[in-house]
């Protein structure tokens, strides 16, 4: 299982990436130099059969007619022999400590020194097996090892032929006991394994020194980003190496963001002190007049004037009254609205519903309305009441700016890539000026003669209020589109109730 931390999974990496191709590399190593051990051991062997090799002088006949012995038993034959060369034999056993020497007479078929003498005197006069490869040597004049179970068991044994006037007449051997020769190379793989195992383990502390260091820097970074994160004042202690640059860096950045947060709120206290002139001054401009209706009509109530008169100015009063509280209502809406509520709605349920209203309203223009409602489409979290109002209210905006005749469209789908849901209205209108569409949400901003510039701004904010938002393209003489956009919602989880 994958370690949960870095400095973990770091570890296993190096491991991995490092020590897993050294091991194996030394493994490769090691047992190349075993092979490489064992050839020197064959070429020992063979060098210390050159120097019997050298030593004899002659042939075995040469030998055998300076004692006389030319015409003995085969017995004695082999006794002259041994007497003539066993001394050679012992001194290269003696030189070449732990290996067996030896001559062999291929026309005795017999053993005829087996140095060191005082170990392996009785194997004189011994013939070979008749699988020994000293006869593939004697037949082949090819100097051969082989490795197996011979005379003095089991051996590595390096033989080269005896060659005199063109003739083989025997062969030398050298031979070490694969015991020793194993001995040797496991003690050198042991002693190699041990180099690479150490080196790996001094590795692998430094390693894990380092990586100490590296995440006591990182703890340190990461848990004063978290600090920096509730107060972009805080400054990080930096480390001594390169941890400290990038500590240094988010000092400077969060000094620089703390800055620009400074700055974003003075703006925004600007923004809301421009917005709050502007709201006095439509406000004021907004009441003003009716007040000055109200003011004018009632100071001619005091006049000489006919019943019906002032009952016309009394009409007129509280109309004039109705439609302050009807500006007071929508503001109050857009500044402080209810918390009305909020549950799954329909979208296309919702649009049948309003289309109606619609036409109500349109009744006796040359509006159409054509619908395109996308099927099976999700549902959207939102107050259907307040949805309605949001709906009609564009529509009327669109009826009006197409002065009572033209086509608006209306349609609902759904973006798989967004999972939005989308309620788009398009107009046939005369569009709106570039330089409006930024001020379309404004409070108490319109292009109408008796508009109060607040449907579109209490609009925004109930599509804000949802997690919707409200997209807006125009061009000038060809119209307009307003867009609801809303996340979708398919599980069940939200069947119940909530406030938005």
């Amino acid at each position: 299982m994958m370690p949960k931390s870095l400095k973990g999974r770091l570890i296993i990496l190096v491991i991995l990436v490092a020590g897993l191709p050294i091991l194996l590399s030394d493994y490769y190593l090691a047992e190349t130099a075993a092979q490489v051990m064992v050839a020197e051991k064959q070429q020992k062997l063979f060098g210390a059969g050159k120097m019997l090799d050298y030593n004899l002088l002659g042939t075995y006949d040469d030998i055998l007619q300076k004692n006389g012995a030319q015409n003995a038993s085969h017995d004695t034959k082999v006794k002259v022999l041994n007497q003539e060369l066993q001394y050679y034999t012992d001194q290269i056993a003696q030189a070449y400590p732990g290996i067996g020497v030896g001559y062999y007479s291929r026309e005795l078929d017999a053993i005829i020194t087996y140095g060191p003498s005082n170990v392996y005197a009785d194997k004189v006069g011994l013939p070979i097996s008749s699988n020994h490869e000293g006869r593939v040597v004697m037949d082949t004049g090819v100097p051969r090892v082989q490795v197996g179970d011979l005379v003095r068991g089991q051996i590595m044994n390096a033989m080269q032929p005896i060659i005199r006037n063109g003739n083989i007449i025997g062969y030398i051997w050298a031979n070490e006991l694969n015991v020793d020769i194993e001995a040797q190379v496991m003690d050198m793989k042991r002693h190699f394994l041990w180099a690479i195992f150490g080196g790996l383990i001094i590795g692998l502390i430094g390693i894990v020194f380092v990586l100490n260091h590296l995440m006591t820097g990182i703890n340190r970074i990461k848990k004063g980003l978290v600090k920096i994160r509730e107060d972009l004042s805080y400054q990080i202690v930096p480390p001594r190496d390169e941890m400290g640059e990038i500590a240094l860096a988010i000092n400077a950045m969060a000094h620089d963001l703390a800055a620009q947060k400074m700055l974003e709120e003075q703006v925004q206290r600007v923004d809301r002190l421009a917005v709050i002139g502007e709201m006095a001054a439509g406000l004021a401009h907004e009441i003003r007049n009716p007040l000055m209706a109200i003011k004018g009509f009632a100071e001619l109530q005091n006049e000489n004037i006919t019943v019906q008169e002032r009952q016309e100015y009394t009409d007129i009063i509280i109309t004039e009254v109705d439609r302050m509280n009807h500006l007071i209502e929508q503001l109050l809406g857009f500044s402080r609205p209810t918390l009305d509520l909020v549950t799954r709605v329909n979208v296309n349920e919702v649009l049948k519903n309003t289309l109606i209203l619609a036409e109500i309203r349109v009744s006796g223009t040359e509006v159409i309305f054509e619908s395109h409602f996308a099927d099976a489409l999700p549902d959207i979290m939102a107050n259907e009441e307040k949805l309605k109002q949001v709906s009609l209210n564009i529509m009327i905006n669109a009826i009006q700016a197409m002065n009572r005749k033209g086509k608006i469209q209306i349609s609902s789908y759904y973006v798989a890539s967004s999972d939005k849901v989308h309620i788009s209205f398009t107009d046939g209108g005369p569009g709106i000026e570039p330089k409006n569409l930024s001020k379309l949400f404004d409070p108490f901003f319109t292009t109408k003669e008796n508009g109060t510039g607040l449907g579109l701004s209490v609009a925004n904010y109930l599509m804000l209020s949802w997690n919707g938002s409200i997209a807006v393209e125009s061009m000038m003489n060809k119209g307009s589109t307003f867009t609801l956009i809303f996340p979708a919602v398919r599980s069940d989880a939200h069947d119940s109730n909530t406030s938005s």
